[in-house]
């Protein structure tokens, strides 16, 4: 092989090895490191190819979007948010999907989307089961879209771009959440109160566990998993809920009257451009306790086979168990 074809050679291998991302950098960065923006709140962290990030888990993830395979759309997918400990005042989600497609980063074949949720929701080196309250470390690519910073696999199905997650300490328990009111994140016009800064407003809440309290929720026909409805407070201040795929969205009846809300505070603008907007509650799962909205696990008289938890085991019970036979979580 002459030198020409030599020096062509490692100009296509180095080609290749740009393209395909090889050694990417990596870095330990702050949650408020990751999640800084701009005067129009798009994402300006760019120090290297790859975070590591640590925090507490604030939602188990088949209870905040479906992670069942599926051969349209995104098809299944998976996210979890991870909010900072201590001074670092903010927090980031962990995001995958099944069907990268239209974006031209491939897909999961249903086998291997059960295996990427069996990877993601068990640590690599104990096989525990990640739960919400488990603090944890993230390792994986980053990408920004409508306003926040998520750690992702960057819309590709290959291996090279996986995110990874291990335990750092089980069940430390969810973070107390924050109690604000609406008039801390919108201004009187109810308009949203943005600060590029992060330090007031709506940025300062993102990706963290906050409690709201004294609202009602003004459309409660609208009660069901992954449908939007909106509370409102007695300014006349309103911010829309989301609701995850928890099963006590079908349990139970949408609360009435003044309730609070603990929810995690997250961002979905209606811009890719200007991302100043479209903040939002996600509330993950209710436990049908009537006054606050919000999931505390198991209720008190946890019986085994009082599937409905009101206390009693009945047919109820039963019937429930049957209309779920041979179900399965996906990944679990």
């Amino acid at each position: 092989m002459n030198r020409v074809m030599v020096l062509a050679a490692m100009m296509v291998l180095a080609f290749v090895a740009a393209v395909k991302g090889d050694n990417p950098t990596v870095a330990e960065v702050t949650h408020q490191q990751l999640q800084a923006v701009d005067s129009d709140g798009i994402g300006i962290y760019t120090a290297t190819d790859k975070v590591i990030i640590t925090g507490i888990v604030l939602n188990n993830p088949e209870e905040m979007i479906d992670p069942t395979s599926g051969t349209s759309g995104m098809g299944g997918q998976y996210q979890f948010y991870v909010q900072g400990d201590g001074n670092d005042h903010a927090g980031t989600a962990v995001y995958m999907a099944q069907r990268y497609v239209y974006m031209g980063g491939g897909y999961y074949t249903e086998e291997q989307w059960s295996s990427e949720l069996w990877r993601m929701n068990h640590d690599p080196n104990t096989g525990y089961t990640f739960q919400a309250g488990d603090r944890v470390k993230v390792t994986g690519w980053y990408m920004f879209y409508k306003g926040k910073t998520n750690i992702n696999e960057k819309h590709k199905s290959d291996p090279f771009y996986d995110v990874n997650v291990e335990l750092v300490k089980p069940a430390v328990g969810l973070p107390q959440p924050e109690t604000i009111t609406l008039s801390m994140v919108k201004d009187a016009g109810n308009q949203f109160i943005f600060d590029k800064t992060r330090l007031t407003g709506c940025e300062y809440y993102q990706a963290r566990l906050v409690r709201v309290e004294d609202v009602n929720i003004t459309d409660p026909n609208d009660w069901a998993p992954n449908h939007t409805l909106t509370v409102m407070d007695k300014t006349g201040r309103t911010i829309p809920l989301l609701l995850g795929y928890g099963d006590g969205f079908t349990r139970y009846v949408c609360p009435t009257g003044q309730i609070s809300v603990i929810a995690i505070f997250d961002q979905e603008a209606s811009s890719t451009t200007i991302c100043t907007d479209g903040y939002r509650l996600w509330v993950t799962n209710y436990d049908g306790n009537g006054l606050v909205l919000t999931d505390r696990g198991h209720k008190r008289g946890n019986l085994p086979g009082d599937i409905n938890t009101d206390y009693q085991v009945d047919f109820a019970d039963f019937a429930e168990l049957a209309n779920r036979w041979l179900q399965q979580s996906p990944g679990l």
